[in-house]
């Protein structure tokens, strides 16, 4: 009998034990802070950097401070361009980028990052990415990099800044302009321009010291945040290259997969904030920005109907051609095409 009682008391106490551990344990896990570094195609000060930042903060506020993310600037980590294969290998835990500056990995980077001259403007890209079958399609070409494309944000027309007036398509013609590549890349090819490939902070430079005539570059705002207005005399806005361009927000796999399930949920639900902050920021600074250039002498030029109207049909012929360079490029533009076909925006 006294062995029996001696059994149960350590029975009794080897539970509590456990259970207290238990517990201890779970709220250790519960309570895990993730110290994460983020690179960002932007330069720091500029409106793309300042939204980003601003959303990041609210997300750790959101997480009781359990998702921690330090921003780096563009470069500061590695370069633009080497980006996806720096998260890849675990150099930083995430980033959020142009896709086009990976085109060269596999070219259906591009047609992510934008059908130039074809979607009509940011919420088409949004209902596709969500209900169309875009999500699924970023996510299975950023896994072949072991990185997990959380989701997209984007911003509204583009412009281009340049040392020449551009008042119509001919005007292109032996034109020296700056791209992130792909799609941008052959349309400007297909009106004679000269494009050449370079990240966001080169580009000051670029068209001071004349390496290029023009150049190309996310929203109004941000080529005034970083000087643009200073080296140039003429703004085509909007253009026809870009009436929406698209960023993604990703994240190393493996940190992906040993983050808890109610944490990605709150990624995956802060990213629609990030993408209302980063269009609504942009849109709203790019209005400010057209009058303080214009203020200051800048051209605001605009083309045609009927040039816009040829641009888009020369984007059309683009894109068709770009969905033969790789599986997943013929994948995501036949997926864009179908439902913009469906929608009624193209024939």
């Amino acid at each position: 009998m006294k062995c029996e009682k001696t059994v149960k008391w350590i029975v009794s106490v080897v539970s509590l034990v456990v259970i207290c551990c238990s517990y201890s344990t779970g709220a250790l896990a519960k309570e895990k802070v993730y110290k994460w570094r983020a690179q960002t195609y932007a330069v720091p000060g500029s409106v793309g950097y300042k939204a980003l930042d601003i959303a990041l903060k609210d997300l750790k506020a959101a997480t009781n401070g359990r998702l921690d993310v330090t921003l780096y600037g563009v470069g500061s980590l590695v370069g633009a361009f080497e980006q996806l294969d720096a998260i890849g290998m675990g150099i930083f835990e995430c980033g959020f980028n142009a896709p086009a500056y990976y085109a060269g990995k596999d070219p259906a980077f591009a047609a992510l990052f934008s059908l130039m001259g074809i979607w009509g403007d940011t919420s088409e890209v949004k209902i596709w990415s969500y209900y169309f079958g875009g999500l699924e399609l970023a996510r299975e070409l950023y896994g072949k990099y072991k990185v997990h494309y959380v989701g997209p944000a984007l911003v509204g027309a583009e412009p281009i800044m340049s040392k020449v007036p551009l008042k119509q398509l001919s005007d292109f013609s032996g034109l020296k302009i700056r791209t992130a590549g792909g799609l941008t890349s052959e349309l400007f090819k297909k009106l004679n321009a000269m494009p050449v490939k370079m990240a966001g902070g080169e580009l000051y430079t670029a068209l001071d010291t004349g390496v290029v005539d023009a150049a190309e570059f996310v929203s109004l705002a941000e080529n005034h945040d970083i000087g643009l207005h200073e080296v140039t005399e003429y703004i085509l806005y909007p253009s026809f290259h870009g009436t929406t361009a698209t960023c993604d927000f990703t994240v190393n796999q493996k940190v992906w997969n040993k983050l808890p399930g109610d944490l990605k949920a709150a990624l995956e639900t802060w990213i629609f904030e990030l993408d209302a902050r980063f269009d609504y920021m942009s849109s709203a600074e790019s209005t400010r920005a057209l009058k303080k250039m214009t203020d200051k002498g800048l051209v605001h030029t605009r083309l045609s109907d009927a040039d816009m109207a040829k641009a888009r049909a020369i984007s059309l012929g683009v894109a068709n051609d770009w969905k033969k360079k790789s599986p997943m490029s013929e994948k995501i533009i036949n997926s864009i095409l179908d439902y913009l076909r469906l929608k009624g925006s193209i024939n």
